[in-house]
């Protein structure tokens, strides 16, 4: 004897499960509108059910009422619903498709197509008057069907706007996927959260359970991309991690910037990612810009460098203290600036403050040395830090570069400041 409900009397007959809500008392079916044949999705809600709650009810009633305002062809149309004896019915349209946590095979070009239509649905949704908070972002609430279309489903924590905590509120949501500040206010930057937290478990191949384990130990909402690294392009993970912060406002604030920003992406890790297409007539060549423009501040500063040396040669007196001097103020110039580098590229919004670290140190460095130790040694200082300067840019040029260890970095950079400063001496003593 089948366990299915007996709908007939309805006008419906439902032909399998399709799951059930950890709520409790809502069980989704397949079944078939028996007056045109039509597969449908039928979420049945029973008061019946000793796993039944006011709240799964309250999600019921919240679900019919936001879908009733939804005219989207990417979510599944609300249809109607019926009264049942022990319970009520939602019935929609249904969409031959499978949920994205069984997707597992997709290249990322398709991924990325998968997530911008992810990305156009919550756009329409973000534009209703007030807007509407899908709350229940993941893996299983998106299909896709055999042709990459993209459906979200279950709206059962929809809700219109940010509304205020409240006790049957706090904790919509599946845990794992949830933003920090959904469980206070939640936002449209709290669905970007969830879906950011749905691609790293599609890219990783992992359920939540296990991209939890990624998490900071001092934030548990924090999620550390470090693994996806070396097969994605740098400039996707920092899309993502802006996704995915723990802080609402380092986010996108909605989903028309943060798709605006990933339309132009590559999902893939390339050495070639920064290539740029520079026309003159009658040729059109790939052309590096980071290379070119790396490669003219490296000539200009070893010009400067030689320059510098050479008029604190004819300055000040050879000594081992200037030596010694000149040496120190370099290593400590060059870590400032490779640190200030390093800051501005994990964090764009820090950049301001990277930028004047790299300026403000070496000014201080020649200030002080000049005020306290002479002239003499402050020239010693300003010729040194125009060769650490050489060295920072070598090593920043090479982050754009397939050089991804630190200690072939480090080779690669003595070896390029070598040639640069050699080729501007060179060029110094021949003119």
């Amino acid at each position: 004897m089948s366990d299915f409900p007996n709908l007939t009397p309805y006008g419906y007959q439902v032909s399998a499960e399709l799951g059930r809500n950890r709520e409790g008392g809502r069980i989704t079916w397949k079944g078939v509108n028996l007056a045109n044949q039509k597969t449908v999705v039928i979420k049945q809600f029973c008061f019946a059910t000793t796993a039944s709650s006011w709240s799964g009810y309250k999600a019921y009633q919240q679900e019919i009422e936001v879908l009733q305002k939804l005219e989207h062809s990417r979510i599944p149309r609300y249809l109607g619903s019926i009264e049942t004896d022990n319970g009520f019915c939602l019935i929609q349209e249904y969409k031959k498709a499978s949920k994205l946590s069984d997707n597992r095979q997709l290249t990322l070009v398709e991924i990325k197509k998968i997530i911008l239509e992810i990305l156009e649905i919550l756009i329409y949704l973000q534009q209703h008057t007030p807007p509407i908070l899908h709350r229940d972002i993941k893996p299983e609430n998106i299909l896709i069907d055999n042709s990459l279309n993209v459906y979200l489903i279950d709206f059962g924590f929809a809700s219109f706007g940010s509304p205020e905590v409240s006790g049957s509120s706090v904790f919509k949501g599946t845990p794992g996927f949830i933003a920090p500040e959904q469980m206070f206010k939640p936002t449209m930057a709290s669905d970007l959260y969830s879906l950011g937290v749905s691609i790293v478990c599609l890219l990783a191949h992992k359920d939540i359970s296990e991209i939890r384990d990624w998490a900071s130990a001092d934030n548990p909402y924090q999620i550390n991309l470090k693994p996806l690294s070396p097969q994605l392009n740098q400039k996707f993970i920092n899309w993502l991690e802006k996704m995915i912060d723990a802080k609402a406002s380092k986010r996108f604030p909605n989903a028309v910037e943060a798709k605006n920003a990933l339309e132009p992406l590559d999902l893939a890790f390339s050495p070639r990612s920064n290539l740029v297409k520079i026309s003159v007539p009658k040729l059109s060549l790939g052309v590096d810009r980071t290379l070119i423009l790396g490669t003219t501040a490296l000539v200009s500063l070893g010009t400067t460098a030689v320059l510098a040396m050479d008029f604190a040669d004819s300055r000040i007196e050879k000594t081992l203290l200037n030596t010694i001097i000149a040496i120190i103020a370099a290593t400590v110039v060059t870590i400032t600036e490779l640190g200030a580098a390093a800051i501005a590229l994990s964090d764009k919004e820090a950049k301001s403050q990277a930028i004047a670290l790299a300026v403000i140190v070496p000014i201080l460095l020649v200030s002080v040395s000049g005020f306290i130790l002479g002239m003499g040694e402050a020239v010693a200082i300003a010729a040194a830090i125009s060769v650490a300067e050489i060295v920072s840019l070598a090593y920043f040029l090479l982050r754009q570069s397939p050089f991804k260890e630190w200690s072939s970095r480090l080779k690669v950079t003595s070896l390029l400041s070598a040639i640069t400063l050699g080729v501007a001496l060179g060029l110094k003593l021949v003119l």
